[in-house]
């Protein structure tokens, strides 16, 4: 399935070694991205909050080596110091950052990695006329990736409006 978020996946994978031992999965919603990252991690925990979007990916996105698990991120019990890379996409900003990234430095292995895929407040009117340019540019993108559209029954719905920092 392609939207906007998927355009970043090959991106975020590349930032990732080839193979690692444990991946987090922060708001994991239908687990296409975290489909991609079982491919590269012996273990993969993904999270979210709502449990209709996380049987809907079971089915849609399952692998041996992914536990998807109904949990707020802040409260969830995860091992600590355990995960080699922790993943948020369109998801950071749902949460109490400071208290997020907390939990984050806790649950990563020193050398681990942190890929965070966020939103862009426009503050500007150039940043209002890249949005405006963007509109039609995203809708061609679309259209273009229009075999890669799986029909989805679920939305994965948000728990608070964005903040911005």
């Amino acid at each position: 399935m392609w939207n906007h978020n998927a355009h970043y996946h090959s991106y975020l994978l590349h930032q990732i070694p080839r193979r690692v031992h444990r991946t987090l999965d922060v708001g994991c919603g239908l687990g296409f991205f975290t489909w991609k990252l079982a491919k590269q991690s012996e273990v993969v925990d993904a999270l979210d909050v709502d449990s209709a979007v996380l049987a809907e990916a079971s089915i849609l996105n399952p692998a041996a080596n992914i536990s998807y698990l109904k949990a707020d991120f802040l409260v969830a019990d995860l091992p600590e110091a355990d995960y080699d890379v922790i993943v948020l996409i369109a998801t950071l900003h749902h949460m109490d950052i400071e208290a997020a990234l907390k939990k984050i430095k806790l649950l990563l292995r020193p050398s681990g990695k942190l890929l965070i895929l966020g939103l862009y407040q426009e503050k500007s009117l150039l940043d209002y006329a890249y949005s405006t340019i963007s509109i039609p540019l995203n809708f061609v993108y679309l259209k273009w990736h229009r075999g890669s559209i799986a029909r989805q029954t679920t939305v994965a719905p948000t728990g608070i409006e964005p903040r911005y920092v």
